[in-house]
């Protein structure tokens, strides 16, 4: 076991049950609550134009983001972790290729969100 590939596969996998719990808690809630993900750091969620319209448009987003990142935590911490690897060098890149696309494609769309729904 690598203990550089363990730490970064559980950081991947934390940062995964984060954006889980942070959807959850929107879709539970169906309300803005102050969270990085969801609300620009300088602003307050009452600065939010239209909180249905904003959490209708963010929150499928990051859903996608939520799961993708969570299942690449869970199955590199295993990958990694078992004698016989499940994705074997070099296919492991795929995986770790979707999970940064599912990231820049979030930032992407919160971004635009911000602008719509927050007037940054």
């Amino acid at each position: 076991m690598d203990s550089m590939n363990f730490l970064l596969d559980l950081i991947a996998l934390g940062c995964g049950v984060y954006c889980l719990y942070t959807w959850i808690k929107l879709l539970i809630d169906k309300k803005l609550f102050k969270n990085g993900l969801l609300v620009p750091k300088e602003k307050k969620v009452s600065d939010c134009s239209d909180e249905a319209a904003y959490i209708a448009y963010i929150g499928p987003k990051l859903g996608v983001l939520a799961i993708v990142t969570t299942l690449y935590g869970i199955l590199f911490t295993l990958n990694d972790n078992l004698p016989s690897q499940i994705v074997p060098y070099p296919w492991n890149f795929i995986p770790l290729a979707i999970v940064m696309a599912a990231i820049v494609w979030y930032a992407i769309c919160n971004s635009k969100a911000n602008k719509l729904y927050f007037g940054m």
